[in-house]
């Protein structure tokens, strides 16, 4: 006798399953009222949401199923209902004999269905007359049909009360795989669980805090950020969630609090940061970014292929690496990066995409028309007539554009065809008619639409402010867009015709601030060309009202005539001796006196890092905008002024009153370290400096971290030791059990380490100490997931554990996402801004995103604090230690130096880093490199030999020192000297390409 099951309708089955949400089932009915002849099946299936085969299996199978008394294998019924496919199938059946799960369990551990869906089919596929049971008993009960699906392992080490939350829990794919160590260590799960719990009170807010937990991470895929936020959200409700309302109640909060109107809720500032990341990149084309994310989307997972787009995609965090899959990173991003917001983002970038190819034929112009016309949009913005122009001059070529060519071709058309003597080629009418409109304009002030149209050229983008005529106006013309409640220049084409230059000139001749001004200061009366004398003082003065106005009193004040071809020599004459010279006694030495006081007592930044970055504009002219706060604050100093993306100097007089010899002053007195107290080996000279070349970076062997990651674990194991000695750890194994662990690390051996503080987190999961250490000991088995998994758990337990953000950088670094690195080693400055290594940490991650500008602001910041430290040091190993750190931090300057080009400079790090250290291979190594970029080979060949003479170098060491010597000999055509050291370093590492190649090239 079989048991019987009252039919329900399909979309109540699939909701029951979790296959689909309610408000997709609500959607398709309501579509089905209105098509006739039209299933709720193939409604679910044509938006997408399900498979076809999956709507008929439970359409017409499920029924059936239901009163059949035999029952087939769980695996068979997944198979029908298009869930799991064969590949699927026999590789959880393999893993089932390598660790002893169950089928629903690995299906749910790799991510390929959820846990209550195994729970549905579990549910009413049991045999007729079996009591109760649990989703885990039950399970066990169709599989004994099959003798390929295995029974559980009797020796797993979770509790079946906590097997059972994780299967009863709804996270998706994402979750299971995002914690992908359970594999491994499915006993560090609970731990994490408990302390999560402990740290946001989820035990005082319901029945079942585990399983409020697991319903938080099958939302936010264990995203550190999104986790904190949510688990906070729970602590902060006033509601207590009883058993059984755990999903509805995450989801409802996920839903209301996160999800809709994220751009005002509590997460928007990290979304709106994701977003930006996409559709704003400037490292990929943000089409390619889209298209990438729209295949993860629509096929769940998309096999990874390490190119540019990809990586891009994972360092911006919106998916994730699992398996060698890439998938979204977690369902909150899922969510609102949904398929509906891509095709609208990407509608926006690619206006009428196929059609355009069509009908300018471009796929016979081409190897890809596609990313052809992609260049094209990077120039046009998508303007209508403009994209249109520039297809049609690529169609009228004669030339076929190969695969890799289309960047330089379509500049080339734009600039010779477009944008060069503009007014006599094929876009001049409409690039005359927004001319005319801006300065013709008939409803807005033509001043004020140039002033905000040049304000847009130097800032980038200007706030959206309601109910301004001249935004809407600026608007109507074309010539700006909005993104993002931001006004920006519509696209490359106007930005290169109406160029700053251009504005300028435009408004000296329109504003009447010129006649004004010669009116007001009598300079009509005071020379033969009151204009250009004008002229002249605003190139000094930069239009800065106050200077200005000085300047021309000064003039009117004046007894002499400036006659015709002297305006110059005047002006220059009176800045001089009336403005600069002497100047705290002169006209405006007030206004420069607050300017001075502003930057050398200023309270928003460090002094030092503003008279650094000054110092940087003064030398090179300009610098990129960063938009970090040290440019900002320079900005507002008005010291500085953005143009074109760049910063630069306000104007002249500035310059000459605050010029380099002024900063040099002012920054000795900040440091105030005499080269006399620290022991400098006299027969050691310091040396002009050149620079290490991207190829020969990329071909290094070593690379040495370990003074810096042995300072850093001194102090944690201090910290630690303090914090126990302090009682707050009451358990004397645990006391025991951190130092026998400390013990083992400082031993090397990392893995018996791991294990001590494993045990320890059994008895004392709220460790965070324990933790920290226990993700230094992983680094040191290279295994940098598990290390950045235990780092962030200790900064979820003590969000002011500064050294587990700090070991959170260095995994994030060591796995590549150096933008996540930088912000890890930043909340560790914001806690200690003393402590030099996190300056130095942060260096290198602004290196390998050749952010090189910065990162030599932030080197110099930890230089200074290193020569602070030695002279605070009282004991002798105490100072070698900072030493030794100091030979890092030169040789880190030398790295950005080489990287900026300014090779002498980045010499003399070098040479300063081997005055600390003189055997620090690294810095011996990049002085070499550098002599070698100076073509100063000799010299270069000599420090390599030096090198080899050292008896501690390891083999790749010496295989290093071999290949850049030979590359040396090479390079000085000294072939045969070349060969022989490229084969000594081969005979060290037979597998050095490198060295390989450079013989081939050698020999040519």
């Amino acid at each position: 006798m079989s048991m019987s099951f009252p039919i329900k309708p399909l979309g109540q089955v699939l909701q029951q399953a979790d296959l689909i949400s309610t408000t997709q089932i609500e959607i398709a009915l309501q579509e089905q009222t209105q098509a006739e002849n039209i299933r709720i099946g193939q409604i679910l299936a044509l938006r997408g949401w399900l498979k076809q085969e999956t709507a008929d299996f439970f359409a017409e199978q499920w029924p059936t199923l239901l009163s059949q008394e035999s029952k087939q294998p769980l695996g068979h019924y997944l198979k029908e209902a298009g869930l799991l496919n064969e590949h699927q199938i026999k590789t959880i059946l393999y893993e089932q004999r390598e660790m002893g799960l169950r089928f629903g369990e690995l299906a749910v551990l790799k991510g390929w269905i959820k846990p209550t869906t195994i729970s549905f089919f579990l549910q009413y596929l049991t045999s007729e007359g079996q009591p109760y049971q649990s989703s885990l008993e039950q399970e066990e009960v169709i599989d004994s049909n099959s003798s390929q699906i295995l029974a559980e392992s009797p020796n797993s080490e979770l509790a079946v009360q906590q097997e059972s939350n994780i299967r009863e829990s709804n996270p998706n794919h994402k979750f299971v795989s995002s914690l992908s160590w359970i594999h491994q260590e499915i006993t560090h799960l609970r731990p994490l669980i408990r302390s999560t719990i402990k740290l946001f009170k989820l035990d005082r807010k319901a029945s079942c805090p585990e399983i409020v937990l697991q319903k938080v991470l099958s939302w936010t895929g264990a995203q550190p950020f999104l986790t904190q936020k949510l688990c906070q959200l729970i602590c902060d409700s006033e509601t207590f969630i009883p058993a059984g309302e755990e999903a509805a109640r995450v989801e409802q909060l996920v839903q209301t609090r996160l999800i809709e109107n994220w751009e005002t809720q509590v997460a928007a500032e990290h979304l709106l940061a994701i977003r930006k990341g996409i559709v704003e990149n400037q490292h990929c084309d943000p089409m390619l970014l889209l298209r990438l994310y729209q295949q993860v989307l629509l096929e769940t997972e998309v096999p990874t292929h390490h190119n540019p787009v990809q990586t891009e995609l994972l360092d911006l965090g919106l998916v994730v690496k699992q398996e060698n899959k890439l998938r979204v990173a977690n369902r909150i991003y899922q969510s609102v990066f949904n398929l509906g917001w891509v095709e609208q983002e990407l509608e926006r970038l690619r206006p009428f995409l196929n059609n355009i190819i069509k009908l300018f034929k471009l796929d016979q112009k081409a190897s890809r028309p596609d990313i052809l016309l992609e260049q094209v949009l990077s120039w046009t913005g998508g303007q209508p007539f403009l994209t249109q122009k520039l297809c049609q001059l690529v169609c009228d070529s004669e030339t076929f554009i190969p695969a890799g060519e289309e960047t330089a071709k379509v500049e080339q058309l734009v600039r010779t065809r477009l944008i060069g003597n503009w007014e006599h080629q094929a876009a001049a009418e409409h690039l005359r008619a927004i001319r005319q409109g801006l300065l013709k304009n008939q409803y807005c002030d033509s001043i004020w639409l140039l002033r905000l149209y040049q304000q847009i050229l130097q800032q980038g983008e200007v706030s959206i402010h309601d109910n301004s005529p001249v935004q809407t106006e600026l608007l109507n013309l074309g010539l700006v867009v909005q993104q993002e409640n931001k006004l920006r220049v519509a696209n490359r084409i106007y930005q290169s015709v109406f160029n700053p230059g251009w504005v300028e000139q435009e408004l000296v001749r329109l504003q009447p601030f010129i006649q004004n001004t010669i009116k007001l200061f009598k300079l009509d009366e005071k020379a033969c060309f009151p204009e250009t004398l004008l002229q002249e003082v605003l190139s000094w003065t930069g239009g800065q009202p106050f200077l200005t106005q000085k300047l021309c009193q000064l003039i009117c004040d004046s007894e002499t005539f400036i006659p015709a071809g002297e305006e110059a020599v005047r002006v220059e004459q009176l800045v001089r001796t009336r403005l600069i010279e002497n100047w705290e006694n002169q006209a405006a030495a007030e206004h420069l006196q607050a300017i001075r006081q502003a930057l050398v007592e200023n309270r928003h930044c460090k002094p030092m890092w503003l008279l650094s970055l000054y110092q940087q504009i003064l030398q090179q002219g300009e610098v990129s905008i960063q938009d970090s706060p040290t440019q900002t604050e320079l900005l507002n100093l008005g010291l500085v002024v953005k143009q074109e993306n760049k910063l630069r100097i306000s104007n002249r007089i500035y310059q000459s009153v605050f010029n380099l010899d002024w900063v040099e002053q002012e920054l000795a007195k900040w440091l105030q370290v005499s080269s006399s107290t620290i022991t400098i080996p006299k027969s050691v000279s310091i040396k002009a400096t050149p620079t290490i070349t991207l190829f020969e970076v990329n071909n290094l062997i070593a690379n040495h971290r370990g003074v810096i990651f042995k300072s850093i674990w001194i102090l944690l194991a201090i910290a630690g030791l303090s914090i126990v000695s302090l009682n707050i750890f009451r358990n004397q194994q645990v006391k025991n059990l951190f130092q026998q662990g400390n013990e083992l690390f400082h031993q090397g051996e990392y893995k018996k380490a791991i294990a001590k503080f494993d045990r320890l987190l059994n008895f004392d999961s709220n460790y965070y100490q324990a933790w920290t250490n226990r993700g230094y000991a992983l680094a040191g088995l290279q295994e940098y997931n598990k290390m950045l998994e235990s780092c962030s758990t200790a900064t979820i337990i003590e969000p002011k554990a500064v050294y587990a953000w700090n070991c959170q950088g260095e995994a994030l670094h060591n796995l590549k996402q150096n933008y996540e690195a930088i912000s890890a080693f930043d909340k560790a400055i914001a806690l200690d801004s003393q402590d030099p290594i996190f300056w130095i940490n942060k260096t290198e991650s602004l290196i390998e995103l050749k952010q090189s500008d910065t990162a030599l602001i932030t080197i110099d910041e930890a230089i200074n604090l290193l020569l602070q430290k030695i002279h605070k040091a009282g004991k002798v190993d105490e100072q070698q230690q900072t030493i030794r750190e100091l030979s890092v931090a030169f040789s880190h300057k030398g790295k950005v130096l080489a990287q900026k080009q300014q090779y002498k400079e980045a010499l003399a790090a070098y040479d300063q880093a081997l005055i600390y250290d003189p055997r620090y291979f690294t810095a011996q190594r990049g002085r070499g490199l550098a002599l070698q970029s100076l073509q100063q080979y000799k010299e270069a060949i000599a420090q390599f030999q030096q090198m080899l003479k050292d008896s501690r170098l390891t083999d790749a060491q010496q295989a290093e020192t071999l290949y850049y010597m030979g590359l040396t000999f090479c390079k000085s055509s000294q072939i045969q000297d070349g060969f022989a050291a490229l084969e000594a370093a081969l005979k060290l590492k037979p597998d050095y390409q490198a060295a390989e190649e450079a013989k081939t090239n050698c020999s040519r």
